[in-house]
C-alpha cells in the first residue's frame, strides 16, 4: 500500500524534452515544488518530501540536464536562467498545476526567482535557501568552480571531483559527497553550463517584482549567507529565517528536520 511519505518517480514530456521528476504526498494537497542546486538532482530532497509530504504535495523535478532529465536543445553555453524557468512551468503544466508554494536552493533559488518573474501568479509564496545575489567576485569564480574534468586512465579525475565536491563541505557524509561527484560526472558540461547562466541572471533586478511573500536564508556556513539581507532589502514582502551550526551547501540534508519546520509554518500559514 502507498504511503503520503513514499517517494513516487515519474516523467513528463516538455518540447520534446523528458523530464524526470520525484513525487510524495496526496495530491489534493497544496503542492509545493522543489528546485534543486547544481549539479545534485531532485534525489538531494527526498529526506524532505518525507517530512512534508502529510500536508502538501511535493514536486520535486530534475532540472535538464540534470540526473533524469534530457538537457535542453541548442548551445548549451547559451542557455539562460530563463531557459530552466520556462522548461519548470511546462512542468507544471503538464501536472496541472496552475499555482504552487516554490522552494529554491542555491542554483534552484535561482530559477525560482525567474520563474515568478517570468510567470507571475505561479507562485503562492517563495522560499528562497542560499540565494543567488552574487558579489563581483562569486560571479567572476563560481563557473570555473564547475569546469569540466578530463577522464584519465588513471582514474585520478576521480579524486580531482572527489576533492572539489567535499570542499564544498568538508563534513558532509560520504555517501552524500559520492552521489553528488556520481551526479557531476553524470551531467557533464551542465555543470558548468548552469553556472554560467547564474552568473548572467539579473537577480537583482527581478527581485522587486516579485510580490508574493518570500522567505529568505542560509545556512550560516553557505558562502552565499552574506546574500540574505541584500536579498531581503530588494523584496517587496521578505522575511529571514536563521539556521545555526554552520551548515553550508548541503543544509536541506544536514539539517533536514528544522528546513521542514521552517518551510511547514511558511507555507502553512492561513494568509496563504
Amino acid at each position: 500500500m502507498t504511503t503520503l511519505a513514499e517517494i513516487r518517480r515519474g516523467y513528463v514530456t516538455v518540447s520534446g524534452l523528458r523530464m524526470h521528476y520525484r513525487a510524495a504526498g496526496d495530491m489534493n494537497s497544496p503542492t509545493v515544488l522543489c528546485l534543486h542546486q547544481s549539479p545534485s538532482s531532485s534525489a538531494m530532497y527526498e529526506p524532505l518530501m518525507k517530512l512534508l509530504a502529510d500536508e502538501f504535495h511535493v514536486l520535486a523535478p530534475d532540472t535538464p540536464g540534470f540526473g533524469g532529465s534530457d538537457t535542453l536543445a541548442g548551445n548549451i553555453s547559451d542557455l539562460e536562467i530563463a531557459d530552466y524557468a520556462n522548461a519548470m512551468h511546462e512542468f507544471l503544466q503538464q501536472l496541472n498545476v496552475e499555482r504552487c508554494f516554490i522552494f529554491g536552493h542555491h542554483t534552484g533559488a535561482g530559477i525560482a526567482v525567474q520563474l515568478e518573474y517570468d510567470f507571475p501568479g505561479t507562485a503562492i509564496a517563495i522560499a528562497l535557501s542560499g540565494p543567488t545575489l552574487l558579489s563581483d567576485d562569486q560571479e567572476q569564480s563560481l563557473p570555473a568552480l564547475a569546469s569540466p574534468i578530463e577522464i584519465r586512465p588513471d582514474g585520478s579525475h576521480l579524486q580531482k571531483m572527489w576533492q572539489r565536491i567535499s570542499a564544498k563541505d568538508p563534513q558532509a557524509p560520504a555517501q552524500l559527497l559520492q552521489r553528488e561527484v556520481q551526479s557531476a560526472f553524470a551531467c557533464g558540461a551542465s555543470y558548468q553550463a548552469s553556472y554560467f547562466a547564474i552568473t548572467r541572471q539579473a537577480f537583482a533586478q527581478q527581485l522587486p517584482a516579485i510580490k508574493c511573500h518570500t522567505l529568505v536564508y542560509a545556512g550560516d556556513g553557505d558562502p552565499l549567507y552574506r546574500a540574505v539581507e541584500p536579498t531581503l532589502a530588494l523584496l517587496s514582502s521578505g522575511e529571514r529565517a536563521t539556521l545555526a551550526g554552520g551548515e553550508r551547501t548541503y543544509v536541506c540534508e544536514r539539517q533536514v528536520e528544522p528546513v521542514a519546520a521552517l518551510l511547514k509554518e511558511f507555507f502553512g500559514r492561513p494568509e496563504h
